[in-house]
């Protein structure tokens, strides 16, 4: 039989493979080392790394470069969520293209997330009393802690990179911004420091009270909100205080950045908008009968999170309520949202899945006590609960992926990555749990 990859040009030939899906591409692949040839290249692979919504991997290609933990203590499903495939050099075949490495790796990681295949790493324990803030950037993570400490961690071997002791009161926020590391403090101080040696750069004064919240905005705004009640714009460059808003009368339980604007979500009952170039709040939200304990917004809507158990969808400009989601029997402790679906977490243990005109579509259940942390993306969702669990979840189907049982301590605080989990522990001593499906 004529092999007619011969004789056809590579764009008709992407054009008989584009009619296959990856499992025939596979077995294309395997009749001969002309027909492997023919689809390994790019243009064949792009489609279905676009299909899959993977295109971001390829472009940034961090994923093509992640390796596993250095350190791994327990294998939970007994079957490794290491990925190592390579073309050997003494062979004939071209080595495996980059859009076709991207799916690989990224079908890999996927699976893993719906199985259940993770390492869990040493406990990182660098801290004498409560850990109550974390952040990191991917390699990175950063701790602080009641004890005055803030320590930087190497999130591939789990080892200290460093302890910065230049704190006088509790660390009570952090943000990894570049090639610094922002910090609110107890002692009413902003500080940044330099996340490759922990030197301090530059500190700001002028809150009154513990500054609770951070934010970023453009590369060189930091904004900041205390327990004065004040939300605080600041120039990096200029290492100034820019703005200062006073718009609530209770104390700032959330506060949440997005572009220029700022939202923050208070005690008594309000959420106000403000622009970090505008000297007065351009909007406030008022409808919720208890304090607003968690928000998010976008350009378009505003989502907001209740102690009255309701969550609220507002129109961002107008500040008008378009909808209110009624459901939770319990205080709504976070939510999260992308553009397929609005995600709450409450103190009735159920984690609600609702569509953005306000439809509860799914009550997903199987935590014990409050549901604390939430992270969401294009692929999934997981929450984070009290008694040690940790939840993936399908949230187009509300199925539940699987239940990560296994994690060494009660958690309070949470970080998702790509390809990792990272929890803190509430307890006097803290501890700190990265869980990698890598």
């Amino acid at each position: 039989m004529s092999d007619f990859t011969r004789y056809l040009p590579p764009e008709l030939i992407d054009k008989v493979l584009s009619y296959l899906n990856v499992k025939e591409i596979g077995f294309f692949s395997q009749v001969s080392v002309n027909w492997r040839e023919a689809s390994n290249r790019d243009s064949v692979w792009l489609h279905h790394c676009m299909k899959n919504g993977w295109m971001k991997y390829g472009i940034s290609g961090s994923i093509l470069h992640e390796e596993p933990s250095a350190k791994p203590t327990t294998n939970i499903s007994g079957t490794s969520p290491h990925f190592d495939l390579y073309v050997p050099f003494d062979t004939r075949l071209s080595p495996i293209c980059k859009w076709k490495h991207v799916y690989l790796r990224m079908y890999h990681l996927t699976r893993n997330w719906e199985k259940g295949r993770f390492f869990v790493s040493p406990t990182l324990r660098g801290h004498s009393q409560r850990v109550t803030a974390i952040d990191s950037n991917g390699t990175c993570l950063v701790s602080g802690s009641e004890d005055k400490t803030l320590v930087t961690w190497n999130m591939l071997t789990g080892s200290k990179i460093y302890t910065v002791r230049g704190h006088s009161d509790a660390v009570t926020a952090i943000k990894i911004q570049g090639h610094h590391i922002i910090t609110g403090c107890a002692d009413s101080a902003v500080r940044v420091f330099r996340i490759d040696n922990g030197d301090l750069e530059f500190s700001l004064f002028g809150h009154s009270g513990s500054v609770d919240h951070l934010g970023v905005s453009d590369h060189d705004y930091i904004i900041s909100a205390g327990s004065d009640r004040t939300v605080r714009v600041w120039s990096s460059s200029e290492r100034k205080l820019l703005r200062m808003f006073h718009a609530h009368t209770d104390e700032i339980e959330c506060m949440h950045c997005c572009g220029h604007m700022i939202l923050t979500c208070s005690w008594d009952k309000l959420m106000v908008l403000y622009h970090v170039e505008n000297d007065n709040p351009i909007q406030v939200f008022e409808g919720h009968s208890e304090a607003v304990s968690c928000c998010q917004f976008d350009e378009y809507k505003v989502v907001s999170g209740s102690a009255d158990s309701d969550l609220r969808i507002w129109e961002t400009s107008s500040g008008y309520c378009t909808h209110v989601l009624e459901g939770h029997t319990g205080e709504v402790y976070c939510l999260v949202y992308n553009k397929h679906v609005i995600a709450s977490g409450a103190s009735d243990s159920t984690i609600r899945i609702w569509s953005h005109s306000g439809e509860c579509q799914y009550v997903l259940t199987g935590h014990l006590g409050i549901v604390r942390c939430l992270y969401i993306n294009d692929h999934r969702l997981v929450s984070g609960g009290d008694q040690k669990k940790i939840g993936i979840w399908n949230f187009k189907t509300g199925k539940l992926m699987n239940m990560v049982h296994r994690c060494p301590s009660l958690l309070h605080l949470m970080w998702v990555g790509e390809t990792k989990i990272v929890t803190a522990s509430p307890e006097s001593t803290g501890t700190i749990t990265i869980i990698n499906f890598w």
